[in-house]
This record gives structure tokens, C-alpha cells and sequence, in this order.
């Protein structure tokens, strides 16, 4: 799969979006409560732009807490929608200051949602000016996984603008839930590559490791690099991919960390994702 920079905002504003509401069905039918047998980290944080975002599950993972840093004075704020009811319920929604005195200095939009149904939904955030058209700057989309004891699982996170997230990422389980599959474009001629860390070392092992070129004749377009994975055994394991040139110090144009857990069984589940565009 390939994305041509060509393609307009729009375009790749829904099929990001679409792309995270597959991956939350695929996945709700393989992902399982936590056993307990491993640490999880049920935090993710994206930080993307210069605001800063924050996801956090509380009361024994019943609750799903959000966290965005933002500037009324600016005119531009925070809002939500959610794509299904039943599910989450919207128990609050609040802003705090924080301890400076200076004028214009950014608040906290908290916003507080619990359990109450299992399934999985889908919660869009944005950051615009509500009374004006086209000033969205950040879109995020949180793909939130309920079960049966209401607890809840925070599946992924995707950033939906195009300016904040130009390289197009899709992640997905395949073969049963057994081998998971990461593509990042990818273009060698411009002297940046994806390099990727895992950490522990011996929970998942890299299966295959490929790029594919582009089917154009255009000079210099971008293909896609493929990692696919499968376990070693069970245990938690954070995969990071760094986009830099291997040669220039302080190159990082991208980061992204996926937290995955292996289980007994050979299967994968996508804990976590996270994004840092530099």
C-alpha cells in the first residue's frame, strides 16, 4: 500500500480513520482482559505539534480519563464526538488552569468516560476554532476496546491530519492473530529510513523485513517498508521506529512505539500506539 503525497487531506483524513475502525474490529475479537502474569502499561501518549495529549485508564481501568493542553484565548479548543452510544458514558467534562498568572497561558480540557457496556468505540478529538471553518489543526482518533467486566483497553491511536502525521502507518494482526504486520512509507532516495528497536529483545522475532517499490516511473517516489512478527514467547514488548538518516545526528523526523503483548498461546494484541512528530 502506497501514499502518494499527491493525494489530498481528505483522502487521508478517512482512510487513517477508517484504517483505526478496522484494526478495532479485527482486534475485538482476539484481545482479551489482562491476566495478570505481566506488567501492562495501560498509558499512551501521543504528543504530536507542540500540545500535548494525555490518555489515562483510572478506577481499576474502568475509567478512560483524556488530557489536552489548550488555549482559549487563541479561540480554539477541544472537541469530542464518539461514534457509538452505549458504551463509554460521559461522566465529566472540565478545565483547569494551571498556576501561572500570566495572561494567556494554556489550560487543561479534561474530559471522563466510563465503562458501562461491552464493545468497541471510537472517540474523535479535535482542535479548532468552532465558530470557523477549516481551522482544524490536530485530529485524533482513539479506538477504545469495553469488555464484559467493564473494564476498558485503550487499542489504538491515530492522528488523522495530514501536516501533523505525513508519512502514512498501518498495523494489523494477521494469520489468526499470530503475526503481527507493520508498513511505514518509505523513501530511501531522500537518505531517510525507518529503523526500528525492540525492547525486551526476546518476546517477538522479526519474521520478514522487506520494502517494496513503488509501481511508478516517477523518480524518487516513496515506497513501503514491511515488518511482520511473530512471538517468541509471552510477555510484554515495546516496538520502536525511528525516522531519521543513520548518518546525521538529530535527524528523527518521526517516532512511533507500538506496545504489543505476546500471549501463551501465540497470539498478539496491540496494547498501545504512540506517535512524536518532531
Amino acid at each position: 500500500m502506497i501514499m502518494n503525497r499527491g493525494d489530498t487531506l481528505k483522502n487521508l483524513t478517512k482512510l487513517l480513520i477508517l484504517t483505526g475502525l478496522i484494526l478495532a474490529v479485527a482486534l475485538s475479537g482476539c484481545l482479551g482482559s489482562d491476566d495478570g502474569g505481566a506488567e501492562t502499561d495501560n498509558n499512551t501518549n501521543v504528543s504530536v505539534s507542540h500540545f500535548y495529549k494525555n490518555v489515562t485508564l483510572a478506577e481499576n481501568d474502568t475509567v478512560v480519563k483524556f488530557d489536552f493542553t489548550s488555549n482559549p484565548t487563541t479561540g480554539y479548543g477541544w472537541a469530542v464526538t464518539v461514534n457509538k452510544t452505549g458504551i463509554l458514558d460521559e461522566i465529566l467534562i472540565e478545565a483547569t488552569a494551571d498556576d501561572s498568572d500570566l495572561v494567556g497561558a494554556p489550560i487543561v480540557q479534561q474530559f471522563y468516560y466510563k465503562a458501562q457496556a461491552p464493545g468497541t468505540v471510537a472517540l474523535n478529538f479535535k482542535y479548532e476554532r468552532s465558530f470557523e471553518e477549516g481551522t482544524t489543526v490536530e485530529d485524533l482518533t482513539y479506538v477504545i476496546q469495553v469488555y464484559q467486566n467493564n473494564t476498558a483497553e485503550i487499542v489504538s491511536v491515530s492522528s488523522a491530519a495530514g501536516n501533523l502525521l505525513p508519512l502514512y502507518k498501518e498495523a494489523g494482526l494477521e494469520k489468526n492473530g499470530t503475526v503481527m504486520k507493520i508498513m511505514f512509507a518509505e523513501n530511501p532516495t531522500t537518505g531517510y529510513t525507518w529503523n526500528i528497536t525492540m525492547t525486551p529483545t526476546d518476546v517477538l522475532h522479526m519474521s520478514k523485513d522487506y520494502i517494496d517499490t513503488p509501481v511508478t516511473d516517477a523518480v524518487g517516489a516513496a515506497g513501503v517498508h514491511t515488518w511482520e512478527f511473530d512471538t517468541l514467547k509471552a510477555g510484554n514488548v515495546s516496538v520502536l521506529f525511528d525516522h531519521n538518516r543513520s548518518f546525521e545526528n538529530a535527524s528523527t523526523t518521526e517516532t512511533a512505539v507500538f506496545s504489543l503483548k505476546a500471549n501463551s498461546d501465540g497470539t498478539i494484541e496491540i496494547r498501545g500506539i504512540s506517535l512524536d512528530t518532531q
